[in-house]
């Protein structure tokens, strides 16, 4: 415990290094956008119901013209992607063709020799680096193979492939996996380490980790982890068709075709349209917006490109349903934008940077002490069995001690009504349950904790992994001896535990 400890604090140096800051800064009026449009958008995010916003970006013109990063989240956190990790994926591709390793049309059997397991059908053997791309493999999706296998290569070639590949969109994570592996197999590299040497680097992007599966492969369809500004560059990168500053890094006529609809997406046209049945690229999706397209990742990850505006948009946060993240570009920033700058618009401009400075996600309210404190605080609370798989609760003063069962402790400093930030030793909570998840991250988790006592003998307790997505409530209720335990994932039911004292 004591040297994970120390780990840490070696690693924090690097933490505190991340770069943030890179883009030119600029205002909403000189780049010809309505100061009040974005302070709309701001609040209308920030209103959403069952929705946490973690952080907010607005770039046009490659300017960020304003940014958001409710309290505890900081410009400076990584944050998880899930889904929006695919559209790295498929420049890593891109590279990899300009680099002539790879083709479109390559067959995705001939890179795996080695992993054939039984006689190749005609659908397995016609299917193309393409059709990954696409998620038009044929393959039926599996969604509970990854928590099962120890080698996604060879158990996912063995899976039959039920329609002709290229024919039919299904959504498929384990489609961009492949596509990872691939990429790996002709490099030599992992996706990662590819696009540090090709993207990364380039773009002063010097904060990146992914999650690999048990063989050492990056998850590919999930799992990296990066800062919103590292999104916003994405954007431009996507944009500016592969350019940056100056310099081709990817091929422009595949960037374009990336970011065009190239199949349907799998969901019925409706009128009026939504994003969801706008269609799909190579591993982008299309959105309403005409001629927009997007990273998009579970939970409310996007990254929204408007060519034809030059504008940008990074939303990061916690929500089920992040389709009404979109529409509150459609509606509230979108009539803003004007072809010329705008006058100086000073008052306004004070309003949205009081606003951003003092967002804040719900802390604890109540008191900073019950009268149950004394009898509670310093003793040790024996949990039963429950699938946070935790083994007992220490409530000190401004400390909560968690103790897991794999024998993982964790010391969060609480701040009373405000955010407490500790490095964690463990894992933060996951949604997702992959053999080897959360392995393959190049530094650990950092805790923000706050409290308050909201009835003399109850103590509420957030905990955000700020460099994540995820948190846990507690509410502790000193008269039953009990805790009730909740993750912040939407839809997320909560579990009443009891406790013993010791």
């Amino acid at each position: 415990m004591k040297r994970q400890f120390i780990l840490l604090l070696a690693l924090l140096p690097l933490l505190l290094a991340a770069q943030v800051g890179d883009l030119p800064r600029s205002t909403p009026a000189a780049e010809g956008i309505s100061t009040q449009a974005v302070i709309d958008m701001m609040d209308s995010l920030m209103a959403l119901p069952e929705c946490d916003i973690h952080h907010v970006m607005v770039v046009r013109h490659g300017k960020v013209v304003a940014e958001l990063h409710p309290a505890p989240f900081r410009a400076e956190d990584s944050h998880t992607l899930y889904s929006a990790s695919k559209t790295f994926v498929s420049l890593a591709v891109g590279c990899a063709i300009d680099d002539n390793l790879l083709r479109l049309d390559d067959r995705v059997m001939t890179f795996f020799p080695d992993k054939r397991t039984n006689r190749v059908s005609d659908n397995m053997a016609a299917m193309t680096v393409r059709d990954l791309l696409m998620m038009a493999s044929g393959v039926k999706p599996d969604w509970t193979m990854r928590n099962n296998s120890m080698d996604w290569v060879k158990d996912w070639l063995a899976k039959p492939v039920d329609d002709a590949p290229g024919s039919l969109f299904q959504y498929d994570s384990m489609c961009t996996f492949m596509l990872s592996a691939i990429v790996q197999r002709v490099t030599g590299h992992t996706v990662l380490d590819y696009l540090n040497q090709k993207l990364f680097g380039p773009m002063h992007i010097t904060v990146a980790d992914w999650e690999t599966s048990p063989d050492g492969i990056n998850t590919g369809g999930w799992g990296l982890r990066v800062q919103a500004e590292t999104m916003a560059k994405l954007g431009l990168l996507l944009l500016n068709k592969g350019r940056w500053e100056g310099q081709q890094l990817i091929n422009a006529d595949y960037v374009e075709a990336a970011c065009s609809r190239l199949i349907d997406g799998g969901a019925k046209e409706t009128t009026p349209p939504t994003d969801g049945n706008q269609g799909y690229g190579y591993q982008v999706w299309q959105s309403k917006w005409p001629g927009s397209y997007r990273a998009d990742g579970a939970m409310g990850q996007y990254t929204v490109v408007v060519p034809q505006e030059d504008l940008v948009v990074v939303i990061l946060g916690m929500k089920l349903y992040g389709h009404e993240e979109l529409a509150c570009i459609w509606s509230q920033l979108m009539p803003g934008l004007k072809a010329k700058p705008l006058k100086p618009e000073k008052k306004l401009q004070k309003r949205l940077e009081a606003l951003c400075a003092s967002a804040k996600l719900t802390l604890p309210q109540g008191k900073l002490s019950g009268k149950k404190a004394d009898a509670f605080l310093g003793r040790r609370l024996q949990l039963d069995a429950n699938r946070f798989k935790l083994k007992s609760i220490e409530v000190g003063h401004n400390v909560l001690t968690l103790d897991s069962e794999d024998g993982t402790q964790e010391a969060l400093a609480m701040g009373y009504r405000t955010w407490n930030y500790s490095p964690m030793a463990g894992y933060p909570y996951y949604s997702i349950n992959a053999i080897n998840r959360m392995q393959g991250f190049a530094h650990g988790f950092t805790a923000a904790s706050a409290y308050a006592w909201t009835s003399p003998e109850t103590l509420e307790v957030r905990v955000h992994y700020v460099d994540w997505i995820s948190g846990l409530v507690f509410v502790f209720d000193f008269n039953k001896n009990e805790v009730t335990i909740r993750d912040t994932y939407p839809n997320s039911k909560p579990a009443t535990i009891r406790f013993t004292i010791q």
